[in-house]
């Protein structure tokens, strides 16, 4: 029999036996299935495209571990299946060793044949072939696998599974595929999350600043039994311990009483980022209501507490123990789990899927439609990203707003870059530029009147740069609250109106 006939007795197959099938999980699984056997493929998956978000989302896969595939939502153009959806061409990569493009998702693929699945207009999905063996799939396989496709398109159509099949990935989503990335070690981050998510038990999430600690306990939060109740945020940081307590604890005045966020997030989660810097008597009235779970407020009421929470550290807090900066019962008590988020430049393989991703984000955001050239994605791949995933996403941020091209090129990246290194000058210049009064010990040497000095200086320099409050107290990263606060209660700053 000719592989023709082939070809047309595995549509009529499909055709036959899909309708009697129950649910379209096993319908695009029989059709992979079938298609990996006529053309003697080894593994490979069959993708469909979201043509509002452009991403491809793999439907059906064979050879793929469960966590790659649902964490597989492939930007248009990124890799060896993104290429052939964008260009609207069949990419066939005979040995992918030698490919740059290639995002390996299992580790036995030799050479690859992604084949789009196009309707007049449009691309509905890819169709990928793939073998253990290099250059495997010679031109008349090629030819035919592409017949192959424009037929099972029609079927994929006419059987609504290509639109079943979007829908339910969007039924399905799950927050944490929000963590993009297919490196091992998100995967195994990943993973984790599922496994801890929904027990009641405390998280400590340890990583560099920028790494998404944040969004780690989202996940957390929106995994677990909690998931329909607040999930609020505090950062440990940003305020001064005064504010600081009574944004945690609450306060009272006579029989008043204004919960704190414990309170609030009752029944929910809380994630307090920078736990490391919570002061100590504020250590001690923590652990004092985790244990008892409850609040007490200064007038003796008090209120139940039932909050799961997650917290936050970019540096491992039992080092501070050991110096006696951190209670070694509080530790305990908030890290049940710890878990470390790597940072990403030692994932940089991920660089490229997170660009894209912040692309399209932004692309929507800004009305813009714009794209990579494959010489800037080389370029953000090898940047060094010492603030990890949100200076990659600040700097594509830029690139979308400030590129007049529609095509982003490494000189979009260097233009910020440029005026980095203007900044860092101006701001070594202006340090340098202090009046002696500011940098030299007075007679008074208390450590808070020249902290006040110089941050008064800090923050009248910030204004000098932005126009609000809240662009002033992104840049000296704090929250708007904290700077009015500092504003307010400065010696150095009384009657500054910023």
């Amino acid at each position: 029999m000719s592989r023709q006939n082939d070809i047309s007795a595995t549509i009529r197959r499909i055709q036959k036996e899909i309708r009697s099938l129950p649910n379209i999980s096993d319908r695009l699984n029989f059709i992979l299935d079938e298609t990996l056997t006529l053309f003697g493929a080894s593994t490979g998956s069959i993708s469909i495209a979201d043509s509002e978000e452009n991403v491809l989302t793999i439907v059906a896969a064979k050879g793929m571990d469960w966590e790659k595939k649902i964490a597989a939502k492939l930007p248009f153009a990124l890799g060896v299946t993104g290429h052939a959806a964008s260009s609207r061409e069949i990419i066939y990569v005979p040995d992918v060793s030698k490919d740059p493009s290639y995002i390996k998702l299992i580790e036995s693929v030799r050479s690859e044949l992604a084949i789009p699945l196009l309707t007049r207009d449009t691309t509905i999905g890819v169709l990928n072939l793939e073998s253990d063996k290099v250059n495997f799939f010679g031109p008349d396989v090629i030819n035919q696998a592409n017949l192959f496709a424009s037929q099972l398109t029609i079927v994929l159509l006419e059987e609504r599974i290509a639109k079943e099949a979007v829908e339910k990935s969007k039924r399905e989503e799950d927050p944490v595929e929000e963590i993009f990335g297919y490196d091992p070690m998100i995967l195994f981050l990943k993973n984790r999350i599922r496994q801890i998510g929904p027990s009641e038990t405390s998280v400590m999430i340890i990583g560099e600043e920028g790494v998404g600690k944040k969004l780690v306990a989202k996940s957390l939060h929106f995994i677990s039994q909690r998931r329909n109740f607040a999930f609020l945020t505090l950062d440990c940081s940003g305020l001064n311990p005064e504010l600081l307590e009574l944004e945690l604890f609450g306060s009272s005045t006579g029989k008043a009483i204004q919960p704190g966020k414990l309170v609030q997030a009752n029944n929910g989660s809380i994630y307090l980022s920078s736990i490391g810097d919570l002061s100590m008597p504020l250590q001690m009235r923590l652990l004092d209501c985790l244990k008892n779970r409850r609040v007490k407020y200064p007038n003796g009421e008090e209120e139940s507490l039932n909050v799961r929470i997650f917290t936050g550290s970019k540096r491992d807090l039992l080092e501070e123990i050991q110096n006696q900066k951190f209670s070694m019962d509080l530790y305990y008590k908030l890290a049940e789990v710890p878990l470390r988020v790597p940072p990403l430049r030692d994932r940089r393989g991920d660089t490229p899927l997170l660009a894209h991703h912040f692309l399209n984000l932004f692309n929507r955001q800004y009305g813009k439609y714009k794209s990579f050239t494959p010489e800037a994605l080389r370029t953000l791949s090898h940047f060094p990203w010492s603030g990890n995933v949100r200076e990659l996403q600040n700097t594509i941020q830029y690139s979308v707003l400030v590129s007049p091209e529609s095509e982003i090129r490494p000189e979009s990246f260097s233009l910020q870059a440029s005026e980095t290194e203007n900044v860092i000058p101006q701001a070594t210049n202006f340090a340098n530029n202090l009046s002696s009064d500011i940098l030299s010990p007075s007679d008074d040497l208390s450590l808070k009147i020249a902290t006040e000095r110089l941050e008064a200086v800090w923050i009248k320099e910030a204004f000098q740069r932005v126009n609000t409050q809240e662009e002033a107290a992104k840049l000296l990263g704090i929250s708007r609250g904290a700077l009015q606060y500092k504003i307010k209660n400065n010696q150095f700053l009384t009657g500054y109106q910023g």
